[in-house]
């Protein structure tokens, strides 16, 4: 028998209980969520602790969601950020922006109106349930670069920053981040969202919609191949000519704000501030060494130039890409990266038709010492076949190639044994190729133009 209503209802009508939870109670709502570690409540500043307007050089601005705390600082156009100054990022065309950025919407902005843009979070993974406290933006403006960073003094002041934020943002018609694409915007565009700041134009752009230049991903295709990671600190010491002192690691940046909400002492986060400055010029720089690389005059190395060769074919740009993997050639490869250029120097020369220029590659890696390119004999092969219509060449260079196989098969391993199958599949096709192309060539002239003329009708 079921058990009356009424036994369940004692424990939700009970005196002292929120109607919140005597719905939770009767199943009207799910139940409450797990308790989860989340920072300490709002404390009141400790009377020793300074005011943040003491200790930063910014001021607090008022907007209709709250007050909002913003540091602001200027840097004069030949403030070097490592060995580069600010100024040569408004030297770069908009046309190598728009490249690099693979979004031709970039092209024709002035530098003006332009923002560069990094945050700085509560948690590293993203999320309804992560935070921007810190957001930090830079632009170029009266002779100068501004430097803005809005503070979330505690969590209730979020709509505050936002809608600060929001009434800045029709001011500018790009966006330059850094791991933005995945990271920075989507979090701000839930954070908008969440507090209702993208229900309308009177509330300003949508942050996302505007034309963006995510440095992460050109640094990639520069660098994936040379250094240990592509992390922003990184490429600051590796490109830029800059070391972090003392900075703080971005690991640690979420505890520090709890520590700071926590104990309401701002040196707790100072630290923060500090890095993510850094973060924010280095957009700056590190947006006009890529555009002096992929605008043909930053190329400092060999390997600068492959890496450009590989950046430009991808993009479909094959005279400039054969124009970077000569040049990387020419000033000299280790072995290792000296093979790969020749191989995507040649097989785009092949692409391309130009097969004189591929066959003096090949021919060259072929009569090289100790060579080990299988590939050079495999395409020199494809070379007599189809172009050529020399079948006994090809069949000897295919014959090069698989004795090249054998003779390192303990090397190789059976890992090669599918290249062992093709190479006699080859042979075999060419054999029977070379058969029959003898075979007509032994006919009477008179049935050979028989034949042609049956073919061509």
């Amino acid at each position: 028998m079921d058990e009356p209503v009424s036994s369940n209802l004692s424990s939700v009508t009970s005196p002292g209980r929120s109607l919140r939870e005597k719905l939770r109670g009767l199943g009207a709502l799910p139940a409450a969520p797990p308790i989860t570690r989340h920072p300490a409540p709002y404390a009141p500043r400790p009377a020793s602790s300074p005011d943040i307007a003491e200790l930063m050089p910014g001021f607090w601005q008022d907007t209709p969601d709250g007050r909002i705390f913003i540091v602001e600082q200027r840097f004069e156009l030949d403030h070097l950020h490592g060995a580069i100054p600010l100024r040569r990022t408004l030297a770069v065309r908009g046309a190598v922006v728009a490249r690099i950025g693979r979004n031709p919407a970039l092209d024709g902005i002035a530098a003006e109106r332009v923002l560069y843009l990094d945050t700085e979070t509560t948690g590293l993974s993203g999320g309804t349930g992560t935070y921007a406290f810190l957001v930090g933006i830079g632009h170029f403006c009266d002779g100068g670069f501004r430097l803005r960073q809005y503070f979330q003094t505690d969590f209730g002041q979020e709509p505050a920053l936002l809608r600060a934020l929001a009434d800045y943002l029709p001011a500018f018609d790009a966006v330059v981040t850094f791991n933005g694409k995945s990271f920075d915007l989507p979090l701000l565009e839930t954070r908008f969202t969440i507090n209702g700041l993208l229900r309308g134009k009177a509330h300003g752009p949508n942050v996302r919609e505007l034309p963006h230049l995510d440095l992460l991903h050109p640094a990639r295709r520069i660098y994936r191949d040379r250094f240990g990671s592509c992390r922003l600190g990184e490429l600051e010491q590796q490109v830029l000519g800059l070391t972090r002192v003392e900075d703080v690691p971005s690991w640690e940046i979420p505890a520090l704000y709890f520590r700071y909400v926590r104990t309401r002492r701002f040196r707790a986060v100072q630290p923060v501030f500090d890095h993510n400055a850094l973060d924010v010029l280095s957009l700056v720089t590190l947006q006009a060494h890529l555009c002096d690389l992929f605008g043909g005059d930053g190329a400092r190395c060999a390997e600068d130039r492959l890496a450009l060769g590989r950046a430009c074919e991808a993009d479909g740009l094959a005279a400039e890409a054969i124009a970077n993997y000569r040049a990387a050639l020419e000033i000299g490869l280790g072995p290792a990266l000296r093979h790969d250029c020749e191989r995507r120097l040649s097989l785009l020369l092949r692409k391309l038709g130009r097969w004189e220029e591929a066959v003096e590659l090949w021919q060259a890696v072929i009569a090289r010492p100790r060579n080990q390119q299988l590939y050079a004999y495999v395409e020199l092969a494809k070379f007599h076949e189809r172009a050529a219509r020399d079948f006994c060449g090809a069949i000897e260079c295919t014959r090069q190639a698989l004795a090249l196989l054998e003779r390192h098969h303990l090397r190789y391993g059976a890992a090669n044994a599918a290249d062992r199958e093709a190479l006699l599949a080859r042979i075999a096709r060419l054999e029977a190729r070379a058969e029959k192309a003898a075979a007509v060539a032994a006919r009477p002239a008179r049935v050979r133009r028989r034949e042609a003329a049956g073919q061509a009708e």
